[in-house]
């Protein structure tokens, strides 16, 4: 469309988070139902996306999944 632009929907996370990358390699048959919930739409829900803006990527921890409540 005309005067629209497209945003970024994916997380700028998602190549590198431990989560998807080791924790959904193990559930496959789960994997592309939590990524499109949570890396590649609602990132912003996510809950290890927001402990990683606000601690810093490296400190994320291994238990936190992407439902979890985090403020």
């Amino acid at each position: 469309m005309a005067g629209r632009y497209e945003q970024n929907t994916t997380c700028e996370f998602f190549v590198t988070c431990d989560f998807c990358v080791k924790i959904m390699a193990s559930v496959p048959q789960f994997s592309s139902k939590i990524q499109n919930k949570y890396c590649l739409a609602g990132f912003a829900d996510c809950a290890r996306y927001a402990y990683a803006k606000q601690h810093g990527f490296g400190s994320i921890p291994e238990d936190l999944f992407p439902s979890a409540f985090y403020l």
